[in-house]
């Protein structure tokens, strides 16, 4: 086919995959009048079908409502009143148990006083001095994300901006110049509490957390996480309706196979399957940066990048397991979002600890009345994935015998069991069978999300980015841009959204004409 007949098309923005970050930039770029085509470029969906129902792949916590930064994004795409429509807040927002200890995390401030003053009354002052700290230091927060930012800062005007909306803050420059935990011994049934709760919200390395971060997201819990009624996918499929609203384009089944760079700047990419030659002002990769290397004409492109801040690797993959059971099989105080701890004295990974959410109960369908259904999390370490045989497929038993323990008539009213990410059937428990899932391409380990270290996070590399920033936005070819779970890591939901919000402004900035034809319209 020749050039002519294969270019066709030009856009202002091309998104390969259509991650929540790529969906929230994209519709903040089409609703400020640019022309926008997302390529799904292998991204999974939050849902998965599989024996005649529907899945979720995750638990849907929405820790990033009570952010500035999202209720602004939310508010610009109209979608802020359906969202408040949809968001329930939980109480007790977790309830974390371990041997000899059940703690739940009430927002009501005299039941939390309660549940201190009945599990943790001998640092029952710090965990408040902790608590009031959150909530002061939140304030602060607040104002820094708020703040029209790019994140991370490159230039030396970006850097100035952040410098002084930070400059009042407690942690300094990189996040870590105060300790919250300096009054809790080590260890600590209140450390592994926040550590649980912090380390299933963040989409990077637990460990390379730093205290700004730990308190961030340990706060978004205290201030009131959310659950969507229809989950992540309603979210999801809100913002891909948003896109084409406002005139964009999305196409869910296709992926680029190449992008197109001239004298080290990106033109465009081309259409895997096709000859389809597409035109772009900037290329954006909504999916890690390791995706990026087989689309490039030269490795050596991202070289700089990775010699600058060191190139993203896995460490921990995030592992999802769905329990569908008889709902009388769940004690009455079971939360909705529960962590369990089997041994504090081991490794907090693996079947050691998991992270429940129990979704809502289920009218009766059959004979076996009313069901409800349990997502379990766990983070298994890179090692056991990819070195030890047989690891992955072996993780649904082990994470029902931890899970027997915590409710321990569980078993006998287990009805349907199964994971995205092991590669084996669903298991039909009630009807002893197994049902072979309807899309068997889409399953097993390779599914399972990463969770990466970052070898320049909070370095010199990245000075003044508050520790919380994992690669910068730009790439070494110019108008090819990052826009995924990588640039802001140790933020989670919230880090989504400032990574989206900093795309767009880029974008929009560039144009300097549709800036002022915009304007002009108006005025």
């Amino acid at each position: 086919m020749s050039r002519e007949k294969a270019t066709r098309s030009f856009y202002d923005a091309v998104f390969l995959g259509a991650s929540l970050e790529a969906l929230v930039a994209s519709s903040l770029l089409a609703k400020r009048g640019f022309r926008v085509l997302v390529l799904g470029q292998g991204v999974r969906p939050p849902r998965y079908r599989a024996a005649g129902r529907a899945w979720p792949r995750r638990a849907n916590t929405f820790l990033a409502a009570p952010s500035p930064v999202a209720r602004r994004t939310l508010s610009e795409l109209a979608l802020h009143q359906a969202f408040r429509r949809r968001a329930h807040a939980i109480d007790p927002a977790l309830q974390f148990v371990q041997p000899g200890l059940r703690f739940d995390l009430a927002l009501d401030p005299p039941a939390l006083e309660r549940e201190v003053d009945r599990e943790l009354r001998p640092v029952k002052r710090a965990v408040q001095d902790f608590h009031r700290a959150c909530a002061d230091h939140a304030d602060d927060l607040d104002r820094i994300v708020d703040r029209d930012l790019t994140w991370p800062p490159v230039t030396f005007f970006e850097r100035r901006e952040l410098a002084r909306a930070s400059a009042q803050q407690a942690f300094g420059r990189n996040g870590d110049a105060i300790d919250p935990f300096a009054e809790f011994p080590d260890p600590h049934a209140f450390r592994s509490l926040v550590d649980a709760a912090t380390r299933f919200a963040t989409s990077m390395d637990p460990h390379q957390l730093n205290p700004l971060s730990i308190v961030r997201l340990y706060g978004a819990w205290l201030r009131g996480a959310v659950k969507l009624e229809g989950g992540r996918a309603w979210l999801h499929d809100a913002l891909a309706e948003k896109l084409t609203t406002y005139s964009g384009e999305i196409r869910l089944r296709e992926s680029a196979d190449a992008i197109r760079v001239r004298r080290g700047v990106a033109t465009g990419v081309r259409i895997a399957g096709t000859a389809e030659e597409v035109g772009a002002g900037f290329v954006v990769c909504g999916r890690e940066v390791g995706a990026l290397l087989p689309l490039l004409p030269d490795r050596a492109l991202l070289g700089q990048l990775f010699e600058r801040h060191g190139e993203p690797t896995p460490r921990w993959f995030r592992y999802t397991l769905n329990v569908v059971t008889q709902a009388h099989a769940l004690p009455s105080g079971m939360s909705r979002d529960v962590f369990f701890l089997r041994d504090p004295a081991r490794p907090r990974a693996d079947a050691n600890l998991l992270r429940l959410e129990a979704h809502p109960v289920q009218p009766p369908s059959s004979e076996h009345g009313e069901t409800r259904m349990l997502t379990i999390e766990a983070l298994l370490p890179r090692r056991g994935v990819e070195e030890v045989t047989g690891y992955v497929s072996a993780m649904r038993e082990k994470i029902l015998a931890t899970l027997g323990e915590l409710v321990p008539f569980l078993g006998d009213h287990v009805l349907l069991v199964d994971s995205p990410h092991d590669g084996r059937d669903v298991q039909d428990v009630a009807g002893g069978k197994l049902l072979p899932p309807e899309t068997p391409w889409e399953r097993g380990p390779r599914t399972m999300p990463a969770l990466y270290g970052f070898p320049g996070l909070g370095g010199a590399t990245q000075p003044g980015a508050l520790g919380v920033c994992g690669v910068p936005m730009r790439t070494p070819v110019r108008r090819l841009l990052l826009c995924n779970a990588q640039v802001v890591p140790a933020l989670g939901d919230e880090g989504s959204f400032l990574t989206a919000w900093s795309v767009a402004r880029h974008v929009a900035k560039s144009d300097k004409r549709k800036e002022w034809m915009r304007r002009g319209l108006w005025d």
